[in-house]
């Protein structure tokens, strides 16, 4: 998966995302093109319409407006801890996200919901077709693995998609002119989905795949999905059953039991493209950088840097977050690398950049070749801009801003183990929950041991845990809406345009509503 995700597959595959006009049905064929009927033949075209369907990994496939501006926006901008960097003050359809004032006909509405639904066409395609095919064209292991990957993709997207809006259409079968204009369906049922669909993906993959194959999904990948789909199902008033936590834990217990994943001890390395593919990760998008037409590399660097780092300046963070949530626990860990004493949780000074002796160490200048007093006037003092997904040879003084290949991560083995700790200790198993968190502490934060040992300290330490871990990982306003806890949270950040009864989900595009007559 390394290799490039060549978008203009998606051509060869006739289909739609959720659009009802009728005039995407007219039917124009010519004996001498490919089409959905004649498209595949062979193993080589599975694996093809397969690439078509992971290049619409988080709205990929629609660079600008999708991956680069409308996914960030929509998944950093609703973050009770982050603010609009100096540049976004420049598009307004950015602060209408960030104020909550945005309506169903906002643009990256629509893009987020229409690639979603393009990738669970796509994954539909390759589920049916290639289930279709005989032995003469395809083996029964490719086959399988072929259609167990696009089963985890359907059940990925859909998940993206439940966690964005309040409610969608579920899309398990090829769309045709009887099924274009489906009714919403209850959330219930699209958690049932896609648990289904990622228990089925579970059954059939690998736990792990060979060198050619990296990127791809695996066992491992769709019991921590699995286990995720349970534990939001779990804080979903509307859908909640007793048993989802305890499913929960039994779905990430056996990922651990996999055996195949360990906790990386060098954090940064995750997210700055030294480190792709390590241990820790579950699953991880891949790119490549835009030479040779190839066109999947990535400029979410650019979006996140500061001015004083040559980025736009999108982006920042909140004092809050740096200052009373980063800090919480003061100086406790062990001393980072070239310093003396103890020092903050070792995820603050890989998370973000601020001034602090780590970052004006003259001997080891870590702000591209420069200290922060280099680079950043009194103005910044009480500042911090993100660290991650930064490249390495930017922090080390190298040149070079580009479109580069920089992978991010999707799920890490550290957020199988909180999610585990959590659904053991909501499943009073409180005692058997204290041992993981301390271990992600120890090795990601260089922490002593968590303090407190009841029900309640331990969900608060994993709330903290997790905002350690977690930032720019776009799981922040999700876990605060599960817990309950968004207008608090947005009331303490000071944003007063929300409203949990308003805003906790994105309403359907105005789009599909106009476009589809089974939606009020």
């Amino acid at each position: 998966m390394k290799n490039t995700i060549n978008i203009i597959l998606s051509l060869f595959l006739i289909g739609i995302s959720v659009s009802c006009s009728d005039d995407e049905f007219l039917e124009l064929k010519s004996v001498d093109q490919l089409s959905t009927d004649n498209f595949w033949r062979d193993l080589t075209d599975a694996q093809a319409g397969l690439t078509a369907a992971y290049s619409e990994l988080e709205a990929r496939s629609s660079f600008w407006s999708g991956w680069q501006e409308g996914r960030p926006v929509i998944e950093y901008y609703r973050s009770d801890l982050v603010t609009p960097g100096p540049d976004s003050f420049n598009y307004a359809s950015w602060q209408q996200i960030f104020n909550f004032s945005y309506n169903n006909g906002h643009f990256f509405i629509k893009v987020i919901w229409d690639k979603n639904y393009r990738g669970i066409n796509f994954a539909n395609q390759v589920i049916t077709k290639v289930g279709e095919m005989n032995a003469d064209q395809i083996s029964d292991a490719d086959k399988n693995k072929i259609v167990a990957e696009a089963t985890f993709l359907r059940g990925y997207y859909h998940l993206k998609l439940l966690n964005h809006y309040e409610k969608i259409i579920i899309r398990n079968s090829l769309v045709s002119g009887d099924n274009l204009a489906l009714p919403l369906s209850e959330r219930s049922d699209s958690w049932q989905a896609i648990i289904d669909d990622f228990q089925a993906a579970a059954n059939v993959l690998p736990t792990t795949n060979d060198a050619s194959n990296t990127g791809r999904a695996t066992k491992g990948a769709a019991l921590a999905y699995l286990g995720k789909a349970y534990l939001h199902k779990a804080g979903d008033p509307s859908a909640s059953e007793s048993d989802d936590m305890q499913n929960a834990a039994s779905a990430l217990k056996q990922v651990i039991d996999l055996g195949a994943y360990s906790l990386e001890s060098n954090f940064i390395s995750m997210f700055d493209g030294s480190n792709e593919n390590n241990n820790e990760s579950v699953f991880e998008m891949q790119f490549q950088d835009g030479g040779d037409g190839k066109y999947n590399g990535t400029a979410l660097h650019f979006f996140i840097a500061d001015p004083i780092f040559g980025g736009w300046g999108e982006i920042e963070t909140t004092n809050e977050l740096l200052l009373d949530k980063m800090r919480a626990e003061g100086m406790l860990a062990s001393p980072i690398t070239g310093s003396t004493g103890n020092s903050y949780d070792h995820r603050l000074y890989h998370s973000m950049f601020f001034k602090d002796p780590y970052f004006n160490d003259a001997s080891n200048p870590r702000m591209r070749g420069k200290t922060w007093d280099e680079r950043a006037d009194a103005s910044y003092d009480n500042k911090g801009f993100f660290r991650k997904y930064i490249p390495a040879s930017w922090t080390d003084g190298s040149s070079g801003w580009s479109h580069v290949n920089t992978n991010m991560p999707l799920m890490r083995y550290a957020d199988v183990l909180l999610m585990y700790a959590e659904a053991l200790n909501e499943t009073n198993q409180t005692g058997d929950a204290i041992p993981i968190i301390n271990n992600v502490r120890s090795v990601h934060g260089k922490m002593p041991p968590m303090v407190g040992s009841s029900m309640e300290e331990v969900k608060q330490q994993i709330i903290h845990e997790r905002l350690m871990e977690f930032t720019l990982e776009a799981s922040r306003f999700h876990d605060l809406r599960r817990w309950g806890m968004l207008d608090a949270a947005m009331s303490a950040a000071g944003r007063s345009g929300f409203s949990a009864a308003n805003h906790s989900y994105l309403p359907v595009p105005l789009s599909e509503i106009n476009a589809n007559p089974n939606i009020n």
